[in-house]
């Protein structure tokens, strides 16, 4: 299209066009959004808009051509564009980046526009013409802070491990030849005055599953959510002799997390499914014991990230699209735990313990699909998350015999210390662009920091339903049976809290 207009207006308007191109910093706006992670997600937007201007996605205004003036008349010059021109306000933008770059380059340049709108400079066509929170509201839509939960959902798997352990523990504890035979005396066959065998059964399988819920409130770093999920467990244990055990558990986890809109959070799921196996050495005797594992875990994510905000300029798009993901992880992982019995008569004792526990998750980088190829998707670098805890806990028993078994309720307390308490950030890049962009144009998610302490309450009971018993009197004793029912709740971490219901069944064979 071709416009042959006064030289002197083309002058005005070029002037107006140009002084529109100097942009504003969307960090003046600064304290105005509430939150950390708005701030940076502002500050990683205006980075991106910088850099492809560099490259290539400039706003450029056409050519002119001087005709010479005749006859009198002024001055004219052609502009020639591929939009329409408006004289006295300016030419509408060319864009020289193309393809998913470009898709790239509106979206960001969308939310520049709008910051700029609201601090009176720089270019305003692309604006969202939307107030500071529904500006700060779509920088959240945009900045891909729900990848922070896959570091809470691996926490939560591994410390449902150590705590099934635990539980195995404490079931084979209770399933010594002692208290087993104490038990069996009305269900084996043999009277009380007959004399048994030494020889147990060295072998047992297991088998428990559990169910849990939570939810984290929103936080300046992390949107709100709620979880909840189910584990299954089952392993052996072989029984050296009196006091070594040696044994493993093989766990599966299926974990769901769904972000709560409602609460000012972005909308989104994210569903976790996990395979662990963990090895583990007992040592007992009368009073105390000492147990050592080492395990390994391996999880699938699949993650759904809704981006929607919306326009109140009727000449420009908002947002609505999803973007998803399915990446993998995997977890080394630790313990040592030690406690000590102390009897206080013969149905009522104290154990304090004390324990560390180990993890190192690897998280490889991995690339979102856009669904309606909007633009949106992320690239998220690699992940490397370590921790180490050390816990100490107190737990008080009874010991309830009756003719149907050994019953043996508890209360436990753990008081939990993390070492490794300094802030992660996830680091991320819009994926159509993650090749030639860089430093400052890269999101940088922190992510809330781990609770240097917190809590752990438990009580439950476990039981002896049936002694180990004697096909023959001078046989293996075998056939035992132990179960055991607990709840389990994390405290005092702040905006996150979780709860398990869990129960299982041994059986000597």
């Amino acid at each position: 299209m071709k416009h042959t207009l006064p030289l002197s207006i083309l002058i005005t308007g070029l002037g107006a066009a140009v002084s529109q191109i100097a942009n504003a910093d969307f960090t003046k706006l600064g304290s105005q959004f509430e939150t950390e992670l708005q701030q940076r997600a502002a500050a990683t937007t205006q980075a991106v808009y910088d850099q492809l201007l560099a490259q290539g996605c400039e706003e450029s205004f056409g050519e002119f051509e001087t005709i010479p003036e005749g006859n009198g008349t002024e001055p004219t010059a052609s502009f020639t564009t591929n939009k329409s021109f408006i004289a006295g306000v300016g030419a509408q933008p060319v864009f020289s980046c193309t393809g998913s770059t470009l898709v790239v380059w509106e979206n960001v340049r969308k939310l520049v526009h709008t910051a700029n709108e609201l601090t009176n400079s720089g270019p305003t066509d692309a604006s969202l013409s939307l107030d500071i929170d529904g500006l700060a509201a779509a920088l959240q839509w945009t900045a891909g802070e729900e990848y922070s939960t896959q570091e809470s959902m691996t926490k939560s798997f591994n410390s449902a491990q150590q705590a099934n352990l635990q539980t195995r523990i404490a079931a084979l504890k209770a399933s010594s030849p002692a208290l087993a035979h104490h038990a069996s005396v009305s269900a084996s066959g043999l009277n009380a005055g007959d004399t048994a065998s030494d020889q147990w059964s060295p072998w047992g399988g297991f088998l428990n599953g559990s169910y849990n819920t939570g939810e984290q409130k929103i936080s300046a770093l992390e949107n709100g959510f709620d979880l909840d999920g189910s584990e299954i467990n089952a392993g052996l244990d072989y029984r050296l002799n009196s006091n070594w055990i040696v044994g493993g558990l093989i766990g599966y986890r299926e974990q769901d997390i769904k972000f709560d809109v409602n609460s000012g959070a972005v909308d989104g799921k994210v569903n976790m499914q996990g395979w662990s196996i963990l090895p583990f050495l007992l040592f007992q005797n009368d009073q105390w014991y000492s147990s050592l594992s080492a395990g390994y875990q391996w999880n699938d994510f699949s993650t759904r990230r809704d981006v929607q905000f919306d326009s109140q300029n009727i000449n420009v798009e908002g947002a609505d699209t999803q973007a998803k993901s399915t990446n993998d992880s995997n977890t080394v992982t630790a313990n040592w735990a030690g406690g000590y019995s102390f009897q206080v008569n013969d149905a009522f004792s104290i154990e304090p313990s004390i324990g560390i526990n180990y993890q190192k998750v690897s998280i490889g980088d991995y690339t979102e699909s856009d669904a309606n190829q909007a633009g949106y998707n992320l690239f998220i670098e690699a992940q490397t998350i370590k921790s180490l805890e050390s816990y100490f806990a107190l737990k008080a028993q009874y010991v309830v015999n009756t003719e149907h078994g050994v019953y043996i309720p508890y209360v436990e307390i753990q008081t939990v210390g993390q070492k490794e308490t300094d802030t992660r950030y996830v680091k991320a890049s819009y994926a159509e662009i993650q090749d030639f962009i860089s430093g400052d144009a890269l999101f940088s998610l922190p992510t809330n920091r781990p609770d240097s302490d917190y809590k752990v309450f438990e009580f439950g009971v476990a039981a002896v339903l049936r002694g180990a018993s004697q096909s023959t009197l001078n046989g293996p004793a075998a056939g035992g049976i132990q179960a055991f029912l607990n709840y389990r709740e994390l405290a005092d971490m702040g905006i996150y809290n979780q709860k398990t219901i869990s129960g299982g069944i041994r059986y000597e064979f």
